[in-house]
C-alpha cells in the first residue's frame, strides 16, 4: 500500500517521487512542490506537541541592547552573539556584535579591530553587515555585503583576520549574504546579487558552488538566507524575492520548494531567514507577512508563529524612568500588537530545540522551545499500514 506523503505529486513506497499531476483536495495543501525526495526512514519519526514561549531578549539601546539587529548566533557557551548594523555616527562604528544571554543580560559588546583599534567610526572598513554564525566553539563569522568578505572574530572579542574578493567568478563574492558553519567545519555563503551559492573552508579556500538567477526550479532571484540540514546535508535557501525556499544537494540539483503553508495562510512574501533543526524541521522567517512557519522534512505545513512577547523589566525599569510615559501607557487600549513581530530578520535553532527569532523592527530575540516526543517502532503504524483519518 502507497500514502501520498507530499504535498505535491504521488509518493511511492520507497519514499521516492514519481510524476503525476498535483494533488488536491482538503487534505493536500500546495505547499511544497518536492522535485525529490528522502526516504521516510532519513528523520525521526515525532509526536509534535506545539511550541512554548520562553524568554524575550533585549530592547532598543544602542550599547546594552539593540540597534539595528540583523541576526543572532548561537556561541555554544550559553551566549547569544546579535550581530547589529548601527547608523552612521561619530561615536560608534558600523557594526556591533550585542552579546546576550536568555536572562536578558548585556555584559559587552564586540567591535572589529583593525590594526589593533577599533573599526574607525565613519571610515569603516565594514559598513554593511548582513548575517552571522558560529562555530560553537568561539569563533563567529559575518558577511559584509559592501566589503565583500567574511570576518572572523572570537567570541572572546579578538578579530582573527577576513577573506573574500568582489567578482562574479567562482569562489568570488557581489554582496555576501547568509553565512552558516555546516557540521563538517566549512561556511555556506549566500551571494544575493549574482544569485549563487558557494562553499568554502573556513580559510576562505573555495569549494565548490551553484545556482543562477532566474525564477524556474533551481534559480534564484536576491537569495538571503542559508541553512544545512543536519541530518543529510543538504542545502536550504531563503529565495527572497522569488518568494519561496529551495531546497538542493550539495551539489546544487534542486530538491524541494517551499512557496505557501497552504490552506488559505497565503504564501510567503519575501523569505529572508531558514533555519533546520535536528530532527529536520524547517523554520522559515516570512518577513513579509511578519511571521515564522514551521514545516515537517517533506514540506508539510506544522505551525505558524507571529509573536508573544512581554515588556522584560529592563524595559520596565527604563519606562520607569519617565512618568509621562507610564501614565501614556496607562491608557493604551490595545497591547495586543506590541507582542508581534514586526519585520523578522532571521531564526535560529539550538541544540535544545529553542527557536529563536530575531524580531528586528522591535530589537529584540523572541525565543519559543519546541515540545515533542521522539517515537520509537511500534509506537506509530508503519508507512504501508497508515490510513489518513482526515482529522482536519
Amino acid at each position: 500500500m502507497t500514502t501520498t506523503l507530499e504535498r505535491h505529486g504521488k509518493t511511492a513506497a520507497n519514499g521516492k517521487a514519481v510524476g503525476g499531476p498535483p494533488a488536491t483536495g482538503p487534505d493536500i495543501d500546495a505547499a511544497s512542490h518536492a522535485l525529490e525526495t528522502r526516504g521516510a526512514d532519513e528523520y525521526p519519526l515525532l509526536m509534535r506537541m506545539g511550541h512554548s514561549f520562553e524568554a524575550v531578549v533585549g530592547q532598543r539601546l544602542l550599547v546594552d541592547g539593540f540597534y539595528g539587529a540583523l541576526d543572532v548566533a548561537i556561541g555554544g557557551d550559553g551566549w547569544y552573539y546579535v550581530l547589529n548594523k548601527m547608523v552612521s555616527g561619530e561615536l560608534y562604528p558600523r557594526v556591533r556584535i550585542a552579546v546576550c544571554n536568555i536572562n536578558d543580560e548585556f555584559p559587552r559588546n564586540i567591535v572589529p579591530m583593525i590594526d589593533g583599534k577599533p573599526d574607525e567610526p565613519l571610515n569603516e572598513m565594514f559598513k554593511s553587515p548582513v548575517c552571522c554564525d558560529s562555530d560553537g566553539k568561539g569563533t563567529f563569522f559575518f558577511t559584509d555585503e559592501h566589503a565583500n568578505k567574511v570576518v572572523m572574530i572570537s567570541t572572546k572579542g579578538e578579530t582573527l583576520g577576513w577573506w573574500g574578493e568582489a567578482g562574479t567568478k567562482p569562489g568570488q563574492f557581489n554582496a555576501p549574504a547568509g553565512i552558516i558553519h555546516a557540521k563538517d567545519g566549512t561556511l555556506w555563503v549566500v551571494n544575493s546579487k549574482d544569485s549563487r551559492v558557494q562553499q568554502f573552508t573556513r580559510d576562505g579556500k573555495f569549494i565548490k558552488g551553484f545556482g543562477k538567477a532566474g525564477t524556474g526550479p533551481g534559480e534564484l532571484n536576491y537569495p538571503w538566507g542559508i541553512a544545512v540540514d543536519p541530518v543529510n546535508g543538504t542545502v536550504l535557501v531563503a529565495d527572497w524575492r522569488n518568494d519561496r525556499i529551495q531546497r538542493f544537494s550539495p551539489d546544487g540539483e534542486p530538491l524541494q520548494v517551499i512557496d505557501t503553508p497552504g490552506r488559505g495562510r497565503g504564501p510567503l512574501k519575501r523569505p529572508s531567514g531558514v533555519a533546520v533543526d535536528a530532527h529536520g524541521d524547517i523554520y522559515i522567517v516570512d518577513r513579509g507577512n511578519d511571521r515564522v512557519l514551521q514545516f515537517n522534512p517533506r514540506g508539510m505545513f506544522i505551525e505558524s508563529f507571529i509573536g508573544d512577547a512581554y515588556m522584560t523589566e529592563r524595559g520596565a525599569d527604563k519606562l520607569m524612568a519617565n512618568p509621562n510615559m507610564c501614565r501614556w501607557r496607562d491608557h493604551m487600549l490595545d497591547l495586543d500588537r506590541e507582542k508581534r513581530f514586526w519585520k523578522p530578520s532571521m531564526v535560529k535553532v539550538d541544540s535544545e530545540f529553542r527557536v529563536h527569532v530575531v524580531d528586528a523592527g522591535r530589537f529584540r530575540l523572541q525565543i519559543y522551545r519546541k515540545r515533542f516526543r521522539v517515537l520509537q517502532p511500534g509506537q506509530a503504524d508503519s508507512a504501508e499500514t497508515f490510513t489518513a483519518p482526515f482529522l482536519n
